[in-house]
């Protein structure tokens, strides 16, 4: 007998992570039954199925895991809308690739008293050994003030079975001009050094300032669907950091593999 297929329609506040969670299988089993590119960016009233769990399906824990994460360069950015930016990214020392990243921020007043909490995916799904990945989260309503803060990974996860996460992604010829009111433009080419054909590219800019922190990131949309091996292709974006000097920027890119 064939199993009855699971049907599951995104309500408010749902996330890949919780879902999966919720079923019992990885959210990346999800986000391939479904074709998601971005699983940050899941719809209200989405149809999502949800497959069978494999055997070697790990469920994700929203606890503090016990890999060790760090993260690090942490800052906090006003908008002109009156929203709040936490800014920073996660450093993975061990040896594992990490996958189901988020990370929580708490913010509080000077008594302890929690005031506000949000949580985010970080900007690239997987974190490989030594290497960081950005995270950007956000609070629409933040308070007018706090005192103290708490930023954490959540989730983290090791990598397992046989995805399709393609880190043969080069960048190059890339520079940074000041082009006024705190903005910068980075600019350059993306080159696929593999031997594999990519697909679903994500490609992030993360400016820091002279303490290593976190000013600003952006992904940048990219002016092909899939980039074939050897090829390259040009992306610019502009980045804003209100609140800071950039005295170095970083471009990273992960795609998945095309068929």
């Amino acid at each position: 007998m064939t199993p009855t297929p699971i049907i599951y329609e995104v309500q408010s506040g749902d996330t890949l992570l919780g879902i999966a969670i919720e079923f019992g299988v990885s959210a990346e089993a999800i986000q391939t039954a479904n074709g998601i590119i971005d699983p940050r960016r899941i719809q209200i009233g989405q149809s999502l199925f949800i497959p069978e769990p494999a055997e070697d399906d790990a469920q994700p824990t929203l606890t503090p895991t016990p890999v060790p994460v760090i993260v690090r360069g942490v800052s906090f950015q006003k908008t002109p809308q009156g929203t709040l930016w936490c800014f920073g990214e996660m450093m993975n020392p061990g040896s594992v690739t990490l996958s189901e990243l988020v990370v929580e921020v708490n913010l509080y007043d000077a008594q302890g008293s929690l005031l506000a909490s949000e949580a985010a995916f970080t900007q690239l799904d997987i974190l490989t050994s030594n290497q960081s990945v950005p995270f950007a989260v956000l609070f629409e309503e933040p308070p007018s003030t706090f005192a103290q803060y708490q930023v954490r990974a959540i989730s983290a996860t090791p990598l397992l079975g046989k995805p399709r996460y393609y880190l043969e992604l080069r960048p190059i010829e890339t520079s940074a001009t000041f082009i006024g009111e705190s903005t910068y433009r980075v600019s350059g080419q993306l080159e696929n050094i593999g031997e594999h054909n990519a697909e679903a590219i994500k490609l992030v800019v993360t400016a820091y300032n002279e303490a290593n922190e976190v000013l600003a990131q952006r992904q940048a949309s990219l002016d092909v669907v899939v980039l074939r091996s050897g090829a390259r292709t040009p992306f610019a974006l502009d980045i804003t950091a209100p609140e800071g000097t950039v005295v170095r920027y970083v471009v990273q890119a992960q795609a998945l593999r095309a068929p």
